[in-house]
C-alpha cells in the first residue's frame, strides 16, 4: 500500500487496540470472579495462597508468578486434516475445544486445582505444543498482548481476592453463567455480588 491510512482506519485501529487491551481483560475478570463466587472453597484457597505469599502486603506484579494456584484459576477461566480453500472466512468454535470431554475430564466443572495446579491436565496457552485451549490464538499471528494480559489478570484477580470477599447477590442466589456475543463473549447479565472487606490489608 502506497498511501497513509485514512482517519477512519486510524480510529478503527485505535479502537481495536483499546478494546483488545482493556475490554477483554475486564471480561475475563468478571467471569473469574463469578466462578469464585460460585466456588467459595476455591476463593478461600486462593486467599490463603495470597496470604502465605505476601502476608499483609499488597500483591505486586513481581510475585504473581510464584502463585501457582492463582495461575491455575486463570487458566481454568474457557484437529484433524481439512482442505481449506483460499480466502475463506473462518471462525473457530472454541467451546468445541474447551468443552470437549475427549480432551478434558469433566469440562463443565470449574476445577483449577486438579486440572492445572496439580498438573493433571496442563496446557500450553500459546497453542504451540498442543491445542487444548487458544485464548490468544496461535502461531505467528498470536496476540501480541499475551504477556501483558496474563500479568494484569493475575495481578488484578489476586488483589481483588486479597482485599474483598465476594458472595452471591441476592444472598443464596445462583450465578447466571449464560453468555452473549458482543466483541467477545460477555455475561448475559452483569455480575452482582455482596462484598466484605478482608482484614489485615495495608
Amino acid at each position: 500500500r502506497n498511501s497513509a491510512p485514512s482517519n477512519s482506519e486510524l480510529v478503527s485501529l485505535c479502537s481495536e487496540f483499546i478494546n483488545t487491551g482493556t475490554n477483554t481483560t475486564a471480561i475475563v475478570l468478571e467471569w473469574g470472579i463469578a466462578q469464585l463466587i460460585h466456588n467459595p472453597d476455591i476463593q478461600s484457597k486462593l486467599f490463603d495462597e495470597i496470604k502465605s505469599t505476601v502476608g499483609d502486603r499488597t500483591v505486586e506484579e513481581k510475585v504473581v508468578e510464584e502463585m501457582k494456584y492463582l495461575q491455575a484459576i486463570v487458566k481454568a477461566t474457557t484437529v484433524g486434516v481439512f482442505n481449506i480453500p483460499i480466502d475463506p472466512n473462518l471462525e473457530i468454535f472454541f467451546p468445541g475445544i474447551t468443552e470437549d470431554p475427549k480432551i478434558w475430564s469433566n469440562p463443565e466443572k470449574f476445577n483449577p486445582a486438579d486440572r492445572f495446579y496439580l498438573g493433571k491436565e496442563d496446557v500450553d496457552i500459546t497453542g504451540v505444543t498442543m491445542v487444548k485451549m487458544k485464548p490468544f490464538g496461535a502461531g505467528t499471528r498470536i496476540c501480541p498482548g499475551l504477556t501483558m494480559a496474563t500479568v494484569h489478570i493475575h495481578l488484578m484477580l489476586a488483589r481483588m481476592v486479597q482485599q474483598i470477599e465476594r458472595t452471591s447477590y441476592p444472598p443464596n442466589s445462583n450465578i447466571d453463567f449464560s453468555g452473549k456475543f458482543e466483541f467477545t463473549v460477555v455475561m448475559s447479565n452483569t455480575l452482582k455480588a455482596r462484598i466484605k472487606p478482608m482484614g489485615g490489608i495495608r
